[in-house]
């Protein structure tokens, strides 16, 4: 049976132009690094490492001649493509079908990446998604659904759309899968298939659906099924792997960066970039995976079947001391202080878990650990910075805390089965899963943010009971906290003196002093201080804490932000959105800040941040910001801390 495309008949009830899920994924080759790297990780064997081996192919002449007839090109794919370029130039989808067409049509070469990894389990399971979802296997995960994860706790993600990366970055959103896979029986054989995520479109009268697929159709069948391939048409398809491991070979055809529409057109030279920036998004996503050993990853270039380049990924090469600390903690070598480069110190950061649905879990606090080192005279992209990650050991996202003064350092978060990966705790691996559904689709993300940098993080509300945020925003406060115990405050913002000076700077002020009874008394009304504030996107962020002395009403302040322009002026200017609670007690709403009553404590306190709207009467760039407080009132009545 000769390999062919298909396309399914259109409904005349639905029309699909493009598959959504590839818009998920973000374009740059950081982004696709991540991606196919995390879907090679999720698939490893128990027990092994995984080896990833990237190659980026160019083909020119009769070996791009040659690929196309393997790959059914004038008789079955570009047939398909040039009606799904007259389907709709008002589908986004459409509109990249042309384009790539076009370049590909004046290009002499054609780019092809092969992702293939070895030490995974393969595309293996049934043909089609019938029956138990529990009985799908990873070959109709891929290739056959959308929207459906089927990972279990220690996976990179929940959402089941990072796939999409390898039609996201196909000029054709055309992408063939070959797989040896685990328990192929004794076939010995690659399992191929094929899979273009188009649009609807007409052709010779007959309406098709978007999404076509390359296999065998057996007699009888109306459907494509996967082909059990020869070594010699998996060589013809470049897809041939090195050795008779498991695992997948991913083949993206007229790869391109979606960041930069020319990339792969330019020969040689423009490879060997491409190949530059996957090694630095690999390194840079993965260090905690390459430096335990869990993960290898090796970058070739081949133009026109020659390698031209190989070059494997060392993560110690580019982050030095963030392997160097990983090092330590997992032999126990941590100092109680930070004298010297290369000494690492470890703090205890605590994760509150709620309680989850099904299977549901009581709520509990999980210790997660910083790892901080300080930095030698080399920068690098994560200097200063803190690292997040969990067991899979890809870094989720990095924090930028304060500013330390007069020292320079690299520092992580291990939670969750990263803690100890050779024998994680049930309550690790419970934490490993929250933080996994806190995770957007792109996996960049624990911390909710406001404003325009909110994402979704709506997994969480099916498994977990509410609420979860603060549980997460936490994490950057406490982060935050064990820094400045471990250097110290941040320094004063510019122009502006330390708080030693002021104290004794008070009386120009006529503000009431503090002490023993050797003064006049604390204020009982509530005070501000602006503990950070940032300009972003043409926004005021601004970090303030709102301290009053405990009384049985607690306390409801209306924080009001006021531009101080350079002559002086001050305008004050409105929220852009609601006030975002950093501290464990208090709440907010309504523009509103409440600080409840405390047992046994003298003082309470709130931390704020609020984002400005961009609508101001001076360029942000150009003024100082103040918080000062409004109305003044009791808490409302059962307000919870």
């Amino acid at each position: 049976m000769a390999l062919r495309w298909q396309f399914e008949r259109q409904s005349p009830a639905h029309a699909n132009f493009g598959n959504a899920n590839q818009w998920t994924v973000g374009a740059g080759l950081t982004s696709l690094a991540r991606e196919t790297a995390q879907n090679s990780n999720d698939a490893a064997l128990p027990g092994g490492a995984v080896e990833i081996v990237y190659t980026l192919i160019r083909l020119t002449g009769g070996d791009r001649r040659a690929f196309e007839n393997a790959l059914g090109w004038e008789t079955g794919l570009k047939p398909h493509l040039d009606a799904m370029r007259a389907a709709s130039r008002g589908a986004v989808s459409a509109n990249q079908l042309i384009d790539g067409m076009e370049s590909l049509r004046h290009a002499e070469s054609l780019v092809l990446l092969r992702v293939a990894d070895y030490g995974c389990r393969g595309l293996g399971g049934p043909e089609f998604a019938d029956g138990d979802p529990d009985d799908f296997r990873d070959f109709v995960k891929l290739c056959r659904l959308d929207l459906f994860s089927g990972k279990d706790a220690a996976a990179g993600g929940s959402f089941g759309l990072g796939k999409a990366v390898y039609w996201r970055f196909s000029r054709l959103q055309t992408a063939l899968f070959g797989s040896r896979t685990a328990d192929d029986n004794g076939r010995g054989r690659t399992r191929l298939f094929g899979v273009q995520q188009g649009v609807s479109h007409h052709r010779d009268g007959v309406p098709y659906q978007g999404r076509g697929h390359f296999g065998v159709v057996p007699d009888g069948e109306d459907l494509v099924r996967s082909h059990w391939a020869d070594d010699e048409l998996v060589a013809a398809l470049h897809l041939t792997r090195e050795d008779d491991r498991p695992g997948t070979s991913a083949l993206i055809v007229g790869f391109f960066d979606p960041e930069d529409p020319t990339s792969a057109l330019d020969g040689r030279r423009d490879l060997t970039r491409l190949a530059t920036e996957l090694r630095q998004g690999i390194a840079e996503s993965f260090w905690p995976a390459l430096a335990r050993g869990r993960m290898s990853v090796r970058i070739d270039v081949v133009d026109d079947g020659v390698l031209v380049q190989q070059d494997r990924v060392d993560a110690e090469e580019t982050f030095t001391e963030l392997v160097g600390a990983l090092r330590a903690y997992d032999e126990g070598r941590a100092q109680e202080t930070l004298e010297e480069v290369g000494d690492v110190v470890v703090r205890d950061v605590p994760i509150r878990v709620p309680r989850r649905r099904r299977p549901d879990h009581p709520a509990f606090e999980h210790t997660a650990k910083l790892v901080v080192t300080l930095s030698d005279d080399v920068k690098d992209s994560l200097e200063n910075q803190v690292c997040l990650f969990r067991r899979p050991e890809m870094v989720v996202e990095t924090l930028t805390p304060p500013p330390v003064e007069g020292a320079m350092f690299h520092a992580f978060l291990l939670a969750g089965g990263a803690k100890d990966p050779e024998s994680p705790t049930a309550e690790d691996l419970r934490a490993d899963d929250f933080l996994r559904h806190a995770e957007p689709p792109p996996h960049d993300r624990w911390i909710p943010r406001s404003g325009r940098k909110q994402v979704s993080q709506v997994n969480l509300n099916g498994v977990y009971v509410a609420p979860w945020r603060r549980n997460l925003t936490d994490i950057e406060l406490d982060v935050a906290r064990a820094l400045q115990d471990l250097f110290g405050p941040p320094p004063p913002p510019p122009d502006t003196a330390p708080l030693s000076v002021l104290k004794h700077l008070r009386f120009l002020r006529g503000q009431p002093g503090e002490g023993g009874g050797r003064g006049p008394a604390a204020p009982r009304k509530p005070t501000v201080a602006m503990d950070s504030g940032w300009v972003e996107e043409g926004r005021w962020v601004v970090d303030f804490t709102v301290r009053a002395q405990n009384r049985d009403e607690g306390w409801s302040v209306v924080p009001e932000l006021a531009l101080v322009g350079l002559d002086g002026s001050r305008r004050h200017v409105t929220w852009d959105g609601p006030l975002e609670v950093l501290s464990r007690e208090g709440g907010a709403a309504d523009g509103r800040v409440f600080l409840p009553a405390k047992a046994n404590a003298r003082v309470v306190r709130i931390l704020v941040r609020g984002v400005s709207t961009a609508e101001l009467p001076i360029p942000a760039e150009e003024s100082a910001v103040e918080v000062v407080l409004g109305a003044l009132g009791p808490a409302p009545v059962g307000r919870d801390a």
